[in-house]
């Protein structure tokens, strides 16, 4: 009477479940990154939210990236919204290794310092509902700006400063944004840079022949 398996037939056997493990751990993953994105993008609309109620409070302006007089630090776009939000946790994306803020603001267009009076009028802007005020930031150093470049997208256009304060990439290779008219969205990152129309007016750029 036959008791057991053969040493062949276990190996079959593992054989079996290394591909079966192979093929549904990508599987896995990507599921676990689609709802880590998904908890990314409740974060986003509700800094929106904030940004918006912090417009109404401020004559319909945004704040700046740095919010500072001649004299005085009052700190960066999302320090001032934080009284609207009451939570600092919704500033940490979920999918990003550093636990601190992992999302900014819109530096060449949208304001980079209050002193220099460079606050945006809602009012002001041509296409809210095709203008991002922010979104996924990278690891790097400045994760409150973001620069008209995209993780791992080379070369840079002409005018960016450095490759640290770009679009982050780390949800299936997109990015989640909050826009001028206050609603958050979903965008592949490849495409959003150069001259085309609607990467312009992603960016706000005041004409559509400037190149970011």
């Amino acid at each position: 009477m036959r008791k057991g398996f053969t040493l062949i037939e276990l190996l079959v056997v593992i054989a079996i479940i290394a591909i079966l493990a192979a093929i549904l751990f990508p599987v896995f993953a990507r599921a676990r990154e689609k709802a880590r994105q998904a908890s990314c993008l409740s974060n986003v609309k509700q800094i929106n939210l904030a940004l918006n109620m912090y417009a109404q409070d401020y004559d319909d302006t945004l704040p700046c990236v740095q919010m500072r007089s001649a004299t005085t630090f009052y700190g960066y776009w999302f320090d001032v919204c934080e009284p609207y939000m009451k939570n600092q946790q919704v500033l940490v994306c979920p999918s990003s290794p550093r636990q601190d803020v992992g999302y900014g603001w819109n530096y060449p267009h949208a304001g980079y310092r209050l002193d220099n009076h460079n606050q945006l009028n809602r009012s002001d802007i041509l296409y809210p509902a095709e203008m991002m005020l922010f979104g996924d930031s990278n690891n790097g150093s400045y994760r409150r700006y973001l620069y008209c470049a995209c993780v791992g997208h080379w070369p840079f256009p002409p005018g960016i400063r450095d490759a640290t304060n770009v679009i982050a990439t780390r949800h299936n290779e997109g990015a989640n944004f909050g826009f001028a008219d206050g609603h958050a969205k979903w965008r592949m990152t490849n495409g959003l840079t150069g001259s085309a129309a609607d990467v312009q007016r992603f960016w706000g750029h005041p004409s559509p022949t400037t190149v970011p």
